[in-house]
């Protein structure tokens, strides 16, 4: 699915207030006319959505005050001016759309003369720093009018905008903002946009939010080459012949090459979302910004310069999945009509470890695998060479995994709980670390690491003497100092009542830079283990396939390709072929792909 195309079925919107009105945040137009849109008819104003939004009639009653209202602020409007006029002077005057958004279902009933009530479900909101955060609670809120000039107008209101679900979906979609890793590679941080016809204004609004920075949530985990307080010298990026123009203020001169590449990259990632765009020119006091790798005649930096290794999702030295049968690591070969299975060379091949769990490295060369019951952790290279032991003394180690850094990782009990251990690329031993997402009674029960090696989606498990618990979410990994520390877990809501529930969770993977695929099942106790597509926000989640007879256990996941194999308990595992899962290898225990 094309992140840049995407529609949030339950939430996308707020972006309206939380990037449009906030000072030094993202803004889009707000000069044109809100015109109505006949059927079949194109619109004659470039930024407006198919809707209609009135203004107050004469005579109204409170409840069609307030009614008119919601409509308004579930519609952009460049100034919100439509949803002032049903706004008391005063009122108007105070009330502030910037100020994130609340994301409703629901009804409006008249509890008095002056007074609407409206009540029903919060399904979400957004922060001003245009984060998503699912609510699902009830919802019973009062607005208070008042007559001004013989008129019914709303008098007291909440802070920002009130949005009908129903609107997300038809007039906002997200696009992703680009930061810097510490290592360094790109990092997408997503927002909300409204849809915005005319591609220079998406291409303005995300250029806004990109020099705004990070979230909240992410800043502490990337930073950015664009200097602080840099500007758009003029407030817009135009578009000629797929070119986009970006004026940025004179503070980015400075930049020695490095930095103007790591910029470069950022802006050209950011703006390519935005159809039609083949190359991006930077330009400082109306002249062309040299920037390494841009074409030396224009300058223009097109957008297949930026260097593969500062992609979000890492380029794998292959795309075949490796197998554990019987104990041995094998690998699959598909390049023929059935998959076939293969011994390594020794001495990995011939089976003289009995291997639990395996991950292989981005480049293909080297796999980590646990051994002995899950109680030791190995490294071996794939080609000659005698596998390491990394780990002994623990237990119930989870299955390894390889960052794009080249680093293992993997979870596991010692001293009576779990800790983390990271081996970084060119040493021999891992470091312990603490893991301080965890609580009392709860454990880890599977762990991804994002593409771009900056988050952690996380299953933990909490045991009570009522009830078990499964909880899906993400935190930071924050690199510096030569150290590696875990920190800002952010649970995902996967029970909202408007959503497919998720009860219970076997495993997790990274679909590509900001979407999981989680291995869930519903409430009851013998529901079935199925796939399902979880946004990093929570923001949406859709079933990816029936169960039928998997029995399944856990998943892997190829991000570049999106491509996906279950694992079943009986030893058969069932593949994505883009429109339905079918049977792949058999007497399987395990399987991984590179990376």
């Amino acid at each position: 699915m094309k992140r840049t195309q995407r529609h949030l079925v339950g939430i996308l919107i707020i972006l309206v207030a939380g990037i449009l009105g906030m000072a030094g945040c993202v803004s889009v137009p707000t000069s044109g006319p809100i015109e109505k849109v006949v059927e079949g008819q194109q619109p004659t104003c470039q930024n407006c959505v198919n809707v209609e939004v009135a203004p107050p009639a004469s005579g109204a009653e409170a409840r069609e005050i307030v009614e008119g209202y919601l409509r308004a602020t579930s519609n952009y409007q460049p100034n919100y001016t439509v949803a002032k006029q049903f706004l008391t002077r005063m009122a108007a005057e105070k009330w502030s759309p910037e100020k994130g958004a609340s994301i409703y279902r629901g009804s409006l009933r008249a509890t008095g003369p002056a007074r609407v009530n409206l009540s029903g479900r919060l399904v979400g909101s957004l922060g001003e720093d245009r984060t998503y955060t699912a609510e699902d609670q009830k919802l019973s809120q009062n607005f208070d009018l008042k007559k001004e000039n013989g008129e019914w107008r709303i008098n007291t209101l909440p802070a920002g905008l009130w949005v009908d679900e129903f609107y997300f979906a038809r007039f906002y979609q997200t696009y992703d903002l680009y930061f810097v890793s510490s290592r360094p590679s790109l990092v997408p941080d997503p927002i909300y946009l409204p849809v915005l016809r005319n591609p220079a204004n998406a291409a303005s609004a995300l250029m806004k939010a990109l020099l705004n920075g990070p979230s909240k949530w992410l800043k502490p985990a990337v930073s950015t080459a664009i200097p602080p307080n840099t500007t758009l010298s003029v407030d817009s990026v135009t578009i000629t012949d797929g070119i986009a123009e970006v004026p940025l203020s004179d503070s980015v001169l400075a930049l020695p090459d490095p930095q103007r590449s790591l910029l470069a990259a950022q802006i050209v990632y950011t703006l390519k979302q935005v159809g039609g765009v083949k190359g991006v020119l930077i330009k400082v006091n109306q002249q062309p910004y040299r920037v390494p790798g841009s074409d030396p005649k224009s300058l223009m930096i097109s957008v297949d310069a930026i260097p593969q290794e500062m992609d979000p999702i890492p380029f794998v030295a292959g795309e075949q999945p490796y197998a554990v049968q019987d104990g041995e690591i094998k690998q699959v070969t598909t390049t023929s009509d059935r998959p076939t299975v293969s011994r390594l060379a020794r001495p990995l091949g011939g089976g003289a470890y009995d291997v639990d769990a395996v991950a292989v490295s981005a480049a293909n060369t080297d796999v980590a695998f646990t051994t002995n019951d899950r109680t030791m952790l190995r490294r071996a290279p794939l080609a000659k060479g005698e596998p390491t032991l990394l780990l002994r003394g623990v237990s119930d180690l989870l299955r390894p995994q390889f960052t794009r850094y080249g680093e293992i990782w993997d979870i596991g009990r010692q001293d009576d709980r779990q800790w983390l251990w990271v081996l970084p690329a060119g040493k021999k031993f891992p470091s312990r670390l603490d893991l301080p997402v965890l609580g009392d009674r709860m454990e880890v029960r599977a762990f991804k690491i994002s593409p771009d090696g900056t988050r952690i989606a996380l299953v933990r498990r909490t045991e009570s003497a009522t009830a078990t618990t499964y909880e899906l979410g993400l935190a930071r990994i924050i690199r510096a100092d030569s150290s590696i520390r875990i920190e800002g877990w952010r649970s995902l809501d996967t029970a909202q009542a408007n959503l497919p529930q998720i009860a219970r969770i076997a495993d997790v993977a990274w679909l590509d830079a900001t979407e999981l695929m989680v291995l869930g099942a519903a409430g009851a106790a013998d529901a079935p283990y199925a796939p399902f597509r979880v946004v990093e926000d929570a923001s949406r989640i859709t079933s990816e396939g029936d169960p039928e007879n998997w029995d399944a256990l856990e998943l892997a996941v190829l991000p570049r390709t999106q491509g996906a194999i279950i694992v079943g308990g009986r030893g058969q595992t069932w593949k994505d072929n883009g429109s339905q899962w079918v049977p792949f290898v058999d007497k399987v225990s395990t399987i991984a792909y590179p990376g």
